[in-house]
């Protein structure tokens, strides 16, 4: 661009002033494109330091502070919009058309890179809960590449790094996509296995959602009959469940195995539902409550997580798992 205003300009100059040899003028006086320097106001940092539309997709930090954690805004034209961080690729906020808020960020949550984003939809990879690997995972706390962008689409990777393999010794790449548009968010997470031995693994979406209050909502899905492991008792148990409906009263940590797809979140302060939709990958339910937790802000939200928590998954050498999580507000 500034080679270009340099030669309409002298174009200019030479022909206002009977000069006709042009070439000769721009040989010697147009710097070559090696020394043109951009001014360093106008490179963009690594963290930006207020909101820049790149490739169509708005991309901002936390709070709009210069050293600030990158993230990036989706918007559809229905009004629909989410924020997806870069680190841990965790969305922190779905507003569906009407402006409802679904996703929840915990008053305790910190935003600086020392630990996971304890909001959103954080991920566990390649572990679910405790176990001999880090407390769900290293996905949820490293740094995600941005590898395409839209206004209402974006996508993430990661790979094996040496932190990775510290853990677990496995070569792999997760690329995780979001979409937002007049429907819904939806999720789509793929686990490649790049290396050349067989991996398994356990994780989730740990996905927080904003309720109105603890006390007035119920999950509704096809839990009747259905066996639950009750992690809060010691050693954990399995009971069974009595209904359908699940309302929580008490400190909560069970898992729902083999139920996952139709499950709802039917919040009577709001008067709306979401549904959290799975048709692929992920197999069980795990909820999560630290009911009279004040710190953590109980009352406002709950965990309704897509998991893959109770049988390890299998990749071989060069295969793909794929998983999708869709998030569907409608009335009550």
């Amino acid at each position: 661009a500034v080679n270009a205003i340099l030669v309409l300009f002298l174009v200019f100059y030479t022909s206002s002033h009977g000069n006709t040899n042009v070439g000769s003028t721009i040989r010697t006086r147009l710097p070559s494109i090696s020394r043109v320097r951009v001014p360093m106001s106008m490179q963009r940092s690594p963290q930006c330091t207020r909101s820049t539309r790149v490739r169509d997709a708005i991309y901002g930090t936390h709070e709009d502070k210069p050293d600030g954690l990158e993230n990036i805004k989706l918007t559809h034209p229905s009004g629909a919009e989410a924020t997806i961080y870069k680190f841990g690729a965790a969305a922190t906020s779905y507003k569906d058309p009407q402006g409802v808020e679904w996703l929840a960020v915990r008053p305790d949550a910190k935003f600086d890179g020392t630990k996971a984003i304890s909001g959103g939809i954080p991920h566990c990879f390649p572990q679910f809960g405790p176990g001999a690997l880090p407390q769900h995972g290293f996905a949820r706390d490293s740094y995600w590449e941005v590898i395409s962008a839209g206004d209402s689409t974006a996508t993430f990777q990661l790979t094996e790094s040496e932190k990775t393999l510290e853990i677990w010794p496995y070569p792999f790449k997760a690329l995780y996509t979001v979409t937002v548009d007049e429907d819904g968010l939806k999720t789509k997470l793929v686990i490649q296995n790049t290396g050349d031995k067989p991996f398994e693994f356990t994780g989730a979406l740990h996905s927080y959602f904003d309720i109105s209050n603890i006390d007035d909502i119920s999950i509704v899905g096809p839990f009747k009959g259905k066996e639950i492991l009750d992690r809060m008792q010691d050693p954990a148990a399995k009971i069974v469940s009595e209904s359908d409906a699940i309302t929580i009263s008490t400190e909560t940590d069970q898992v729902v195995e083999g139920v996952v797809g139709s499950v709802k979140i039917n919040d009577k302060g709001k008067g709306k539902s979401l549904l959290v939709s799975s048709t692929q990958g992920w197999a069980d339910t795990v909820l999560w409550n630290p009911y009279g937790n004040e710190g953590m802000g109980y009352k406002k939200f709950v965990c309704v997580e897509a998991a893959a928590a109770m049988k390890p998954v299998s990749v071989e050498p060069g295969a793909s798992w794929v998983a999708d999580m869709d998030l569907i507000p409608s009335a009550l």
